[in-house]
């Protein structure tokens, strides 16, 4: 009995392919542009299953074409000594044989499809199968084929039935494989299910519903503001942080993880000291008036989106009933830095002041 293999393509299977038109991203072809005189194809390296007369089953992949494009798949199987085999490959990742030769040979020895997903192979048969996948009028960096794998055929729902019901490729045997694909991703999923737990390989929408689990509520407007790794990191920490919850330490580390930058924070009810009124004014602008305020200073450039989504993170885990302010401090420039003056720039002054007295160290600050 053949037993059931499967051959995903990733991004180190793909490096190994020929392209004309199409460019790798990772697990992704992607249409380049339109080349003149030339094709929009990617002809993938060949598959082996090291046994004779191999009977292949279904290729999947995901397609996303614009309107008006067409994807075709072309197949071609054969059992055929190493030597032969190697030569057959070499011919197709040839760049001086043109695509229309190439073509011919797939459409005369193997199978074509057209604008499907899945397909099924039970109508080849072979030690080595090349697969081919063409973009027609295609629209540049729009159009994309990818999460592509093929199955051997393997033990499937047809093995299940009468001798007289097996034929190859007959119309019970294409319905019945309908069925014994949903069966065998339900297997493959259940077989893998471990990968799901594992927050270094589970998928995106697993990643954000197990962080919930866990009590954080990664919303869908902060997916485009996280990074997937950093999502991933912020989720392993998460029981570390619901454990420091409602601390200031717990906002220090949550910026860190997030932002990679280390946090100056602030807390109003510890500020001492009597000012002058007009420094009075700008003191609590910056770190408010009540016995609740606390202050974030960053060191780095922000926006309105990155203050309101770093806002939303902060306030799971910020302490009760406080007030937070989250203040972007952007290194300020200086002549000496190939800055100019415009219209409204002013060169500062420096004032005296004395480190016993509360005076900060800054880039301006010197010493006499």
């Amino acid at each position: 009995m053949q037993s059931k293999k499967r051959y995903t393509l990733n991004a180190s299977k793909l490096s190994m392919a020929y392209y004309e038109g199409l460019v790798q991203d990772g697990s992704v072809l992607r249409f380049a542009g339109n080349d003149e005189g030339g094709g929009h194809f990617v002809i993938l390296n060949r598959f082996r299953s090291y046994e004779h007369g191999t009977k292949w089953g279904r290729f999947h992949c995901k397609g996303v074409l614009s309107p008006g494009s067409t994807l075709r798949i072309y197949a071609l199987a054969a059992d055929a000594p190493a030597g032969q085999a190697d030569e057959t490959n070499r011919y197709f990742h040839d760049s001086s044989v043109p695509w229309k030769q190439k073509c011919t040979l797939f459409e005369q020895q193997g199978v074509e499809f057209v604008n499907h997903e899945d397909i099924l192979l039970y109508a080849l048969a072979g030690e080595y199968l090349w697969i081919a996948v063409v973009i027609e009028n295609g629209t540049p960096d729009a159009d994309w084929v990818g999460e592509m794998f093929l199955d051997s055929q393997g033990d499937n729902f047809m093995r299940t039935f009468p001798e007289i019901y097996q034929e190859e490729g007959g119309f019970f045997h294409r319905y019945m494989s309908i069925f014994s694909s949903v069966y065998q991703n339900m297997a493959d999923t259940v077989t893998h299910m471990d990968r799901y737990f594992d927050l270094d390989t589970t998928p995106m929408p697993v990643l954000v519903e197990i962080a919930g689990w866990l009590g954080f509520a990664a919303a869908e407007e902060l997916q485009d503001f996280l990074d997937e790794q950093v999502l991933r990191s912020l989720t392993k920490e998460i029981y570390t942080l619901n454990r420091m919850k409602g601390t200031k330490e717990v906002i220090r580390k949550l910026i860190r993880l997030v932002l990679g930058e280390e946090a100056f924070i602030v807390e109003r009810n510890r500020l001492e000291g009597h000012l002058p009124g007009r420094e009075r004014d700008t003191e609590q602008r910056l770190y408010g008036s009540s016995m609740q305020d606390v202050t974030i200073l960053l060191k780095k450039n922000g926006d309105e989106k990155l203050q309101s989504q770093m806002m939303y993170l902060i306030n799971q885990f910020k302490p009760a009933r406080s007030r937070i302010r989250l203040v972007f401090c952007p290194e300020s420039s200086r002549i000496d830095t190939y800055c100019y003056l415009d219209y409204n720039a002013v060169l500062s002054t420096k004032g005296e002041g004395s480190l016993d007295g509360g005076a900060r160290m800054n880039g301006t600050v010197v010493l006499k």
